[in-house]
């Protein structure tokens, strides 16, 4: 049996990812699957979920964690301009501070530019549909945005999401991804209407299994993230 990769150290003052994507692309789901996971790992962290649906409503993130235990507290959105403010607040020492976020949007007076400009790392999330690259192209102009303005700025990283039957589409935007200079993990979150698959975990509690391709998915973000 293949030994697990270690549990690398994370800087004292903790990361903050944030995982953007279009809606339906996984990025709750993805959420509870880490944080259950990290906690096993013994890494402090907590989440965010900027994605308010409705006036009465929480994001699914929050909403999952309301209703089974993930391990590690996931709390409601902070107003706009508080965003960055609480990220910095709430993150972990040596630990990870997860933002989850609404559908992806350009709008310069929505949510995504402050959670861009307040966290140290960014997982766009794609699936594998012909459209995907010009989401990634939106991604970077707003990194360069925060650039131009001499802003802190994240560091990208791709992971392709709600993978399901269609592998040649997934490699094939990987390949344009990679020709891009995106760079991109090599761990998928797949897609399974399973009713022990990722479809169906929605308020459910998450099994953490040694060498199982969530187990390895979230010891390579988390990879990523400390480095």
């Amino acid at each position: 049996m293949t030994k697990p990769r270690p549990v690398p150290v994370l800087p004292a003052q903790g990361r903050r990812v944030a995982f953007i994507g279009k809606g339906g692309a996984g990025k709750s789901t993805l959420l509870a699957y880490l944080l259950t996971h990290w906690k096993s790992y013994g890494v402090p962290c907590v989440a965010i979920d900027t994605d308010v649906p409705g006036k009465n409503e929480h994001g699914t993130l929050y909403t999952h964690a309301n209703a089974v235990d993930l391990g590690a507290p996931v709390y409601p959105a902070p107003a706009v301009h508080h965003i960055r403010q609480e990220a910095q607040r709430l993150c972990p020492e040596k630990g990870v501070c997860l933002l989850d976020t609404a559908a992806w949007e350009k709008h310069d007076d929505g949510p995504h530019l402050t959670v861009m400009s307040a966290v140290d790392k960014v997982i766009l999330c794609l699936q594998p549909t012909p459209n995907e690259l010009d989401r990634a192209t939106s991604a970077l102009g707003y990194i360069q945005q925060l650039k131009n303005t001499g802003a802190p700025y994240p560091e990208l990283h791709v992971m392709l999401t709600m993978v399901g039957q269609g592998v040649v589409a997934a490699d094939k935007l990987e390949d344009k991804l990679t020709a891009a200079n995106y760079p991109v993990l090599a761990s998928r979150f797949k897609f399974s209407s399973a009713l022990n698959g990722p479809a169906h975990i929605f308020k459910k509690p998450i099994r953490v299994k040694t060498g199982s391709p969530m187990d390895r998915m979230a010891r390579e973000v988390l990879d990523v993230v400390a480095r």
